[in-house]
């Protein structure tokens, strides 16, 4: 009896290890797909990351290059000014020492060197007249092809942008979801809204006038001070000779620049008498219109003696006056100009990417082992949000904004505002902003109040 009763309880503990066995398999099973899951998942969250970022380096690199091409811009119209500025001013002084030799040759020794000079200077003075022109109607017609090269990169902006994310998220191992693709047309719209053309008739908003103005204004600041005011006086006991003379943009068309010197007897508190002009000279470069009327010329100015009219009648004769084949440029800048906004002008560019179920190497078997812990807290058994797109998914928003790259004030303690003539927008990393996560929530048949959990973003 003994016997068979020990015969019969042979194999309970195999029966309890298989069991034990069977168990502890599933859970390496799941510990194995939740070690793989999770390595996807990071595996995602990092191409996103990186695919985000890629695409905000590329727009921020964008806006800077048009920042740059204002700034050339710039520079070509100043390069104008001064030409122009050099033109009046070696008319003047051409003028002025031919006026000189008028006395002076009649002096022994002293009249060979003025008119040796006044010839000398005739020369220099035809010989600029003839060439400087070139190179204004060069140097305009390239602020015209910058402006070009701006639409274009502002065009490739978002296409650039999307080809670059889909590049990379394909190199680390990923591609592009659904939801992705619906959130780059909405980087798109939001690139589409935050800059613009302005020309002749496209002004910001909320202005008047020429939509070129402020084109104009940084390009008048930008004069050195040869260009801006030529004006001096130099005062010999009883005698002054005043000198004026500048350079200015009249109405978007004409580069203008006068030069004149007149001298006049001097008496203690009664001012100029007898006032004689001893020199005058302008020019100007102008497209559509010649302008005869001035601009500012130097503060305390006075045109209407004799060489100021002579010089205006210099500067709009033909010899002086060359047409340019262009017109002052249109450009672009951000269509918000509120400093008060000035930290709320930024681009968020999202992206979503996915790592399809079938290129996660989880196990399978009759003890559902492709159980894991899909977000850190709940077993899920091979999670479906919607038909064809079970996977690991991964989520980033990067931000573009306008960050000064230098600590502390600037020498002149003046400041920036964002804008498209400071090159300094850059790209970082930002937290999904509520818009973004209910858009791809909305791709996968989420709930919408899901898309709420987690702030607002920090590039909203």
């Amino acid at each position: 009896m003994k016997g068979i009763s020990r015969m019969r309880m042979k194999g309970q503990a195999m029966v309890l290890f298989l069991g034990f066995a069977a168990a502890m398999i599933g859970v390496m099973l799941v510990a194995f797909n939740s070690g793989q899951v999770t390595n996807a998942k990071m595996r995602a969250m990092n191409a996103a990351d990186a695919a985000a970022y890629s695409g905000a380096v590329w727009q921020a690199r964008s806006l800077n290059f048009q920042a740059y091409m204002n700034r050339a811009m710039i520079v070509n119209e100043v390069t104008i000014a001064q030409s122009v500025s050099l033109r009046s001013w070696i008319d003047y002084l051409a003028r002025f020492v031919s006026n000189i030799n008028m006395v002076t040759r009649w002096i022994p020794y002293a009249g060979t060197v003025t008119t040796a000079i006044s010839r000398g200077l005739d020369r220099v003075d035809e010989v600029m007249q003839d060439a400087m022109p070139f190179f204004e109607q060069v140097a305009r017609g390239a602020a015209h092809v910058e402006h070009i090269a701006q639409v274009g990169f502002n065009a490739d902006g978002p296409i650039g942008a999307v080809d670059i994310a889909l590049d990379v998220a394909k190199k680390n191992g990923a591609e592009v979801s659904p939801g992705g693709y619906a959130l780059f047309a909405t980087n798109a719209a939001d690139w589409v809204r935050f800059t613009e053309t302005y020309s002749k008739s496209a002004r910001p908003a909320g202005t008047s006038g020429d939509g070129r103005r402020r084109m104009r204004d940084v390009t008048l600041d930008s004069r050195d001070g040869f260009t801006q005011n030529r004006k001096w006086d130099w005062d010999f006991i009883i005698v002054e000779v005043h000198k004026q003379g500048g350079t200015d943009l009249v109405n978007y068309d004409s580069w203008k620049g006068l030069d004149s010197a007149g001298l006049c007897h001097w008496k203690p508190f009664r001012g100029c008498r007898g006032y004689i002009p001893m020199g005058w000279g302008g020019a100007q470069a102008y497209n559509p219109n010649k302008v005869t009327r001035i601009g500012t010329h130097g503060d305390g100015s006075d045109w209407n003696r004799i060489d100021g009219r002579a010089a205006q009648r210099e500067a709009n004769s033909g010899d002086q006056a060359t047409r340019l084949n262009f017109e002052f440029s249109d450009y672009r800048d951000l269509q918000t100009l509120d400093t008060r906004r000035a930290q709320r002008l930024k681009i968020p560019f999202a992206v979503e990417v996915v790592i399809k179920d079938a290129k996660v190497p989880t196990a399978n078997s009759a003890f559902k082992a492709k159980v894991a812990l899909t977000d850190g807290t709940k077993l899920e058994h091979d999670p479906q949000y919607a038909s064809g797109t079970s996977g690991v998914y991964g989520l980033a928003e990067a931000c573009v904004s306008f960050e000064r790259p230098f600590r502390g004030e600037r020498a002149d303690r003046g400041g920036e505002r964002p804008s498209l003539f400071n090159p300094y927008w850059r790209a970082s990393m930002a937290t999904p902003s509520r818009r973004t996560r209910a858009e791809v929530g909305t791709t996968k048949l989420l709930p919408p109040v899901e898309a709420f959990f987690g702030g607002s973003g920090s590039c909203a």
